[in-house]
């Protein structure tokens, strides 16, 4: 799992890491992580964080600022507060999980672009790009794993 947590951000910062995407002054890409990093899931938000700065410094490139933020777990004010607080640091970018009710949340900040690992199939709708990977599933499968090991 982290693996391809960790390949899917890498490419995605790759990707994004471009002229177009970055501030023309001082050639900084921001990227806000929206993670569940307080409450029932916050194992698998601190793990998404990780696995970020993982790929950050995997790739090596200093000029990536990351502005993580906690978007709770279907707590739509929470969401909302953080995808505000990521907008008003300067970022475009969001990547982070979003379960399929909180796409139309997402989607009233048409100035920004939503990178979610959560939908079951992908899809490009707006100012959303889901990328297939079930949100649910993948956290009871964790669950499962980590009660499985005793961890």
């Amino acid at each position: 799992m982290k693996k391809i947590i960790v390949s899917i951000l890498s490419y995605i910062i790759i990707f994004f890491n471009s002229n177009l995407s970055s501030n023309e002054n001082n050639q900084v890409l921001k990227i806000g992580l929206l993670a569940p990093l307080t409450g029932e899931y916050k194992e698998l938000g601190n793990s998404l964080l990780y696995s970020l700065q993982l790929a950050l410094d995997e790739i090596g490139d200093d000029k990536v600022f990351v502005i993580p933020r906690d978007s709770g777990f279907g707590n739509k004010n929470k969401l909302n507060n953080a995808i505000k607080d990521i907008r008003s640091q300067g970022a475009k970018i969001v990547i982070g999980p979003i379960n399929n009710e909180d796409f139309n949340e997402v989607k009233k900040f048409s100035d920004m672009t939503f990178i979610s690992p959560s939908n079951i199939s992908p899809e490009f709708t707006g100012n959303v790009i889901s990328v297939g990977i079930s949100l649910e599933s993948q956290l009871t499968a964790l669950f499962n794993f980590i009660k499985k090991q005793k961890k």
